[in-house]
């Protein structure tokens, strides 16, 4: 009965084996030398990122959310400060049960204190293997074997700018399957951000 109890929680657990599932990213990046910190809260829980300008066109960064924690590297192809911009990241994480690779293609356009912005995200992730074995025999009771799967997002997000240093990032995006093993019965997430750039 413990064991399938346990063999119960791990699966449920295993199916959270998702990438980033919030962005307040656009398409610029911070700039050389500066740093950007963002803090945020949405219906599927925390967000807090920070990215580094290593050049004018390069970002790395480190982001933790609720059911993943990784890194990233955002390099922009058009980095415009009013207008459009262009740019794609690639980040890596550890979830749970698991491993996440993820692809971004994202837009924005700056104008004024707005900043729209637009993401098309892929991820592949990877639950790891598992052994339940019983207590006192130490024999296997049973196996979890590795499974993978891939899933895309849409994100639609708007960024104000109180200032050249406050902003303020609301945002909504979807799931859709890429691959089989994976299933999503909820349409829309929403999140709100505050972030802070110097």
């Amino acid at each position: 009965m413990k064991n399938n109890l346990l063999f119960s929680a791990f699966l449920l657990l295993s199916s959270c084996a998702l990438g980033p599932l919030m962005s307040h990213e656009t398409a610029r990046t911070v700039g050389q030398s500066n740093h950007e910190i963002l803090g945020g809260f949405g219906q599927v829980g925390y967000v807090f990122k920070w990215n580094y300008g290593a050049t004018e066109n390069l970002d790395l960064g480190l982001y933790t959310e609720a059911l993943n924690t990784g890194l990233r590297a955002k390099y922009a192809f058009l980095n415009s400060s009013a207008g459009w911009s262009f740019a794609t990241a690639l980040g890596t994480g550890v979830s749970i049960g698991g491993t996440t690779t993820n692809i971004d293609l994202i837009t924005s356009y700056a104008t004024g204190s707005w900043e729209p912005y637009g993401t098309v995200r892929l991820v592949q992730s990877k639950t790891d293997p598992i052994e339940f074995k019983d207590k006192n025999t130490g024999q296997v009771d049973f196996t979890i074997e590795k499974s993978e799967f891939s899933y895309g997002q849409f994100i639609l997000g708007n960024r104000f700018w109180f200032s050249p240093h406050w902003l303020l990032s609301v945002e909504a995006s979807t799931l859709f399957p890429v691959s089989s093993g994976f299933g999503s019965s909820r349409n829309w997430f929403a999140s709100l951000a505050l972030g802070y750039r110097f």
